[in-house]
């Protein structure tokens, strides 16, 4: 039985995490056909252009989700919010374009319907 990453020495536990994960994919490396659509159809201010350089990836994963609006919201959250309490977070060019494309995506691309206000109405007409 192998032991957990957790109880390992740091480096060991590096190197036990590192198995636990998937070989890169060609995808992972390299903008694909659906990535570059998706950069080309955004306007040159919001192209997220340092991501793609830096993490092609998450680019493909965001061409894959764009069209899913409460998919795509929960990989903007899982990218900006760390949930793991492990995270380095990404450089701050990488982060303030992926803040404006969540922006851009939640208001004008894809606005939602939905406030956190919605339905408060009916519960404070409750409690008065």
């Amino acid at each position: 039985m192998k032991p957990r990453p957790d109880t390992l020495a740091p480096f060991a536990a590096a190197e036990a995490l590192r198995a636990l994960r998937r070989p890169p994919t060609k995808d992972d490396l390299e903008l694909n056909a659906q990535g570059q659509a998706l950069l080309d159809a955004l306007e040159a201010e919001l192209r997220p252009n340092e991501l793609a350089a830096s993490f092609p990836r998450i680019v493909n994963q965001m061409a894959r989700l764009w069209r899913r609006p409460r998919e795509m919201d929960k990989y903007f959250d899982g990218l900006l919010v760390d949930t793991r309490g492990n995270r380095h977070g990404f450089p701050l060019k990488v982060l303030m374009e992926l803040t404006n494309l969540k922006e851009h995506y939640q208001t004008t691309a894809f606005p939602s319907d939905d406030s956190i206000w919605d339905g408060a109405d009916s519960v404070r007409g409750k409690h008065q």
